[in-house]
């Protein structure tokens, strides 16, 4: 009998012990993100790398990460992007959101930046009941990819013009063949009859 009661306290001390640290790790859980700010931005191009629950950072420092993801019913080109940011995060109203890639794996992480530090912080600067909107700007990979058309078409005016010259320096390099020739040709004639060279005068 006391073997039975002993077990019997030990499953009962595990059971309540289990449930004790599964309450501390819920309520942990949620007064960490209590005081979560969600944030809205609005990104021009394509968010393709970009997953739920992805960091937003700030100079390289998590402060948050990616909640929710949609087209833009009014512009289908715009993608709207929700994430939850600490509530001390310094997001000011100059404060700007750009698309940046991990590395080389092609997935990819919003990274804030700016924000000058007499700027208001946009949070309080938003009407009550509305939510903060971070201003977006294009990622260096999005502005390459608008300029490749440009720097292909340079590159084709640089391969035309590059053909031309190399067909007048083949024009020229022929016009020195044939001159070259004609001198030859002169400087035998010459040492066959060296009066080729006296210029007689006209009567």
């Amino acid at each position: 009998m006391e073997s039975e009661k002993r077990y019997f306290f030990e499953g009962l001390f595990i059971v309540v012990f289990v449930a004790a640290m599964a309450g501390a790790f819920v309520w942990l859980a949620k007064t960490g993100h209590r005081d979560d700010v969600m944030y809205r931005i609005r990104f021009s191009e394509s968010v393709s790398g970009l997953a739920l629950g992805d960091p937003v950072k700030y100079q390289g420092v998590d402060i948050g990460n990616v909640k929710a993801m949609a087209l833009d019913r009014d512009d289908p080109s715009t993608v709207v992007v929700d994430v939850a940011l600490r509530k001390d995060a310094p997001v000011k109203t100059d404060t700007r959101a750009t698309l940046r890639m991990k590395g080389v794996t092609g997935t990819l992480f919003i990274e804030l930046h700016g924000g000058s530090r007499d700027a208001p912080a946009l949070a309080a600067a938003t009407p009550e009941n509305g939510t903060p909107e971070i201003a977006s700007e294009k990622s260096t990979l999005s502005l390459a990819m608008d300029e490749l058309p440009k720097l292909l078409e340079g590159l084709g005016a640089i391969q035309q013009k590059t053909q031309r010259i190399l067909a007048d320096v083949g024009q020229v390099t022929k016009d020195a063949k044939v001159a070259s020739k004609n001198v030859r040709e002169t400087t035998e004639e010459v040492k066959e009859d060296p009066s080729r060279l006296i210029w007689k005068k006209k009567k």
